[in-house]
C-alpha cells in the first residue's frame, strides 16, 4: 500500500511568560466533515443546521433593499437628518451607522446602516431620501418606531427576587415591545420556577400580551417549593436500588437528614432521570427495558415520593462479531483482541472499547489517520440476540510530513526545540495516534506550557492532509 505524506503543526501561544501548546489529534479535515460545519469560526457547532432561513426583511435587504439615486455618489455629506425618533436618541442611532457627517456618501453603505438598523427590531419603518446641494449631499431617515418597553413589573413573588426573575426573563426596559418577547418571557420564568422546585407556578401576564402595549406586568403565584422525601425503584431485578440511585441525579432526604436540603423536587430533572435509567439499561443489553415514575404527596403539599417503576424484560447476547470493509488487518486478527464475544451478554462499554481498540492500537499505530470504525448491533428475528458488525472504512495511510510549530505572540528559536523534543514523532514516520496522544499527554504535564483554557487554547496537535491549507 502506498503511503501519503501529510503535515503535522502543532500551535503555541505565549502569554507572558508561559508557552501553551496546541493540541488534539482529531483532525480539523474530519471536523470539517461533521453537520452544520462543526469546528469553522464563528459557526453554530457540530450538528447546526446547515441552512437557516432570514426574516423576511432581512432577505429585503439582502437583495438590496430600497434603491436610492445613485447621482449623489461619492460627493460630501453635509448633514444627516433623523426625523420621527420619540423614544429612541439620535445618539443611539447613529451608533449602528457607518454613513456619517463629513463622508462621502456610498449608496450600498447606507443600505447596509439600514439594514443593521431594520435588524435591531426598534423599528418599524426607515424611508431614507437623499438632499443634493452644490457643496454635498443631506442624508434624511425618517422614522417609525416599534413600541419599546419602558417598565417590566414582577407582582407576588416572594421566594425569588425581582433581581434573579429579570436576569432571566430577557426583557429590559428600552427593548422592543411584543407579545411574542413577553410571552417568551414568561415561559423562561415559569422554567426558572419549575428548575427550583415550584412545580405549581402560575404566572399571568396582565400587561405586555397586547400589541401596543409598553409596560409588562407579570403577576405570579409561586405555590410551595416543593422536596424528594424518598426515591424508590420497583420491578428491579438485576440491579439493587442503591446501584440505580448513582444513575439518576434526583436526592432524596435521605431520611431525613437532607430533609431540607439538595432535594428541590425539578419534574424536568426526574423525567431526564427516568430516560438516564433507560439508557442505563439498554447499554447492558436490556434493549426492550421501560421506566416510568410516579409521584405522591404528603399532606403538608411540601414532601414528596418519587417511585420509578421498571420493567427491564429479557437481555440480549451477542451471538456473532464480524468485521467488514477491513483490508489492511485479516479479520481472524481483529477479532482474537476483542473483548465482546459471541456468547455474551451485550455491553456498550465494552463495544465502544473494542472500537478505540481497532483505531488506537492497529489502526492508528500504522498510519490511519482518518480511520472511521461503526460499531453497529443488528437485532435479529430470534428473541434476546444480535449480531455485532464493526465496519470499517479504512481510508489511505499516512507517514508525516512537514513538521510545523506554531506560536502566537514571542517565540524563538529554543522554544520550538522544546516542542519538537516533546513530540515523539518525525518527518519521514508513520504516524502513530497513540504517540500523538502521548505526545500530547507529555506536552501538557511539562510545566512549560500553559494548559489552562480560560488563558489560551489548550495543547493540541493538528494532523492535515497535503492538500489542505493552513489557517493561521
Amino acid at each position: 500500500m502506498q503511503l501519503t505524506t501529510v503535515r503535522v503543526v502543532l500551535r503555541c501561544l505565549i502569554l507572558f511568560s508561559a508557552v501553551s501548546l496546541v493540541a488534539n489529534a482529531t483532525s480539523r479535515y474530519a471536523m470539517a466533515q461533521m453537520p452544520g460545519g462543526g469546528g469553522a469560526p464563528g459557526g453554530a457547532g457540530p450538528g447546526a443546521p446547515a441552512f437557516v432561513d432570514p426574516k423576511f426583511r432581512d432577505r429585503v435587504w439582502e437583495e438590496g433593499g430600497p434603491r436610492l439615486s445613485g447621482l449623489s455618489q461619492g460627493k460630501l455629506i453635509k448633514g444627516i437628518q433623523i426625523v420621527g425618533n420619540e423614544s429612541i436618541s439620535r445618539h443611539k442611532i447613529l451608533s449602528y451607522m457607518q454613513t456619517r457627517q463629513d463622508r462621502n456618501y456610498d449608496e450600498k453603505q447606507l443600505q447596509t446602516d439600514i439594514h443593521e438598523l431594520y435588524r435591531t427590531e426598534l423599528f418599524r419603518k426607515i424611508t431614507p431620501s437623499i438632499a443634493e446641494y452644490e457643496d454635498g449631499v443631506l442624508v434624511r431617515l425618517e422614522i417609525v418606531e416599534q413600541p419599546t418597553v419602558t417598565e417590566v413589573i414582577f407582582q407576588g413573588n416572594t421566594r425569588l427576587d425581582d433581581k434573579m426573575l429579570s436576569k432571566h426573563c430577557g426583557i429590559e426596559v428600552g427593548d422592543p415591545a411584543n407579545p411574542f418577547s413577553t410571552d417568551m418571557a414568561r415561559q423562561r420564568l415559569i422554567d426558572l420556577y419549575l428548575e427550583n422546585g415550584f412545580n405549581q407556578v402560575a404566572i399571568v401576564t396582565r400587561e405586555g400580551n397586547k400589541a401596543g402595549d409598553r409596560r409588562i406586568y407579570f403577576e405570579i403565584s409561586e405555590g410551595p417549593l416543593e422536596r424528594i422525601w424518598s426515591i424508590k425503584f420497583v420491578g428491579n431485578e438485576a440491579f439493587p436500588d442503591g446501584l440505580l440511585a448513582t444513575k439518576i441525579q434526583s436526592k432524596d432526604s435521605r431520611y431525613g437528614l437532607t430533609a431540607w436540603a439538595f432535594n428541590k423536587a425539578n419534574m424536568l430533572k426526574i423525567q431526564e432521570d427516568k430516560e438516564r435509567l433507560v439508557a442505563y439499561y439498554r447499554s447492558l443489553g436490556y434493549f426492550m427495558a421501560r421506566v416510568d415514575y410516579q409521584v405522591s404527596y404528603y399532606d403538608s403539599g411540601e414532601f414528596l415520593d418519587v417511585t420509578f417503576v421498571i420493567d427491564e424484560k429479557q437481555r440480549f447476547k451477542v451471538r456473532n462479531v464480524s468485521v467488514v470493509g477491513n483490508e489492511f488487518f485479516p479479520s481472524d486478527i481483529l477479532l482474537s483482541e476483542l473483548s465482546l464475544n459471541p456468547g455474551d451478554y451485550f455491553n456498550l462499554t465494552n463495544m465502544n472499547r473494542d472500537q478505540r481498540k481497532l483505531r488506537n492500537e492497529y489502526y492508528g499505530r500504522e498510519g490511519f489517520v482518518f480511520v472511521d470504525i461503526v460499531a453497529e448491533p443488528r437485532f435479529l428475528e430470534e428473541p434476546g440476540q444480535l449480531d455485532l458488525v464493526f465496519r470499517i472504512n479504512e481510508g489511505d495511510r499516512y507517514r508525516a510530513g512537514e513538521i510545523n510549530v506554531h506560536i502566537a505572540g514571542d517565540s524563538s528559536h529554543t522554544q520550538h526545540n522544546v516542542v519538537l523534543n516533546l513530540l515523539g514523532i518525525r518527518p519521514g514516520e508513520i504516524i502513530d495516534l497513540q504517540e500523538l496522544e502521548n505526545s500530547e499527554r507529555r506536552l501538557r504535564f511539562s510545566q512549560i506550557f500553559e494548559t489552562n483554557p480560560t488563558i489560551g487554547e489548550p495543547p493540541r496537535v493538528e494532523v492535515r492532509p497535503p492538500d489542505q491549507s493552513e489557517d493561521y
